[in-house]
């Protein structure tokens, strides 16, 4: 998983903010329902244009190194989706599918943003601090464990400006993710958990191999899914 470092987070960034202006723009969608006349004209687009211009641009910056494959193909789907409503000439019908597919955007966003961890691209040091403030009741050699190394090298991390090593940016960013949906020890207990998507394995067991990196990120969106989040 190469660093992304200031990238990364200049994206994300700019994800951040597209999630306030999608909150705006959701919140002025809604009240123009009622305005017969700027629904039989063109008014309800004017409400869409520059947002659908400021999606598009983010779409831009997408990367598989920041974002799985999977999560790109569903952001791109939606924002075709989006462009085609706007394109009917009957308003009422375009405006459910601009609501309905904004707000599958906005989780979709929500979850990147979710996913980042605080130092995770370039500072172990600051990685370590960001994931013992996240599960307090982990203990250093559990996440040691999951990172593949001894605990006294997990105490040294925590010290250190190095960046991180591979395994360690992928268990952060799963963490990351699971800790909206469960409690610390819960988080821990989702990594011994045997899944038919690893061929039976739990995902401690594959994640030094590179080849289950991308299905490890699908699995744990997945299981937040399902948890409810």
């Amino acid at each position: 998983m190469p660093s992304t470092a200031h990238g990364e987070r200049d994206r994300l960034d700019n994800i951040e903010e597209l999630l306030h202006e999608l909150n705006d723009w959701q919140r002025s969608l809604q009240d123009s329902l009622g305005d017969k006349r700027r629904l039989a004209g063109n008014g309800w687009l004017d409400l869409t244009n520059d947002t659908l211009r400021r999606i598009a641009e983010l779409d831009d910056d997408l990367h598989v190194v920041d974002f799985d494959p999977e999560w790109v193909a569903e952001f791109r789907g939606l924002l075709l989706d989006i462009v085609r409503a706007t394109q009917t000439k009957e308003p009422l019908d375009a405006y459910d599918k601009l609501l309905l597919n904004t707000e599958a955007i906005r989780h979709l966003l929500r979850d990147a943003v979710d996913g980042h961890v605080r130092g995770g691209e370039d500072n172990v040091g600051t990685m370590v601090e960001q994931l013992t403030q996240w599960l307090p009741r982990v203990s250093q050699a559990e996440l040691a464990q999951l990172m593949g190394i001894s605990t006294r090298q997990f105490q040294r991390w925590a010290a250190s400006s190095a960046a991180p090593s591979r395994r360690a940016q992928l268990v952060a960013r799963l963490i990351a993710v699971l800790r909206r949906s469960w409690t610390p020890e819960g988080v821990v207990a989702w990594f011994y958990r045997a899944r038919p998507s690893l061929n039976g394995q739990a995902p401690v067991d594959v994640l030094g191999d590179p080849a289950y990196e991308q299905a490890l990120l699908l699995a744990v969106r997945q299981g937040r899914a399902q948890h409810g989040s």
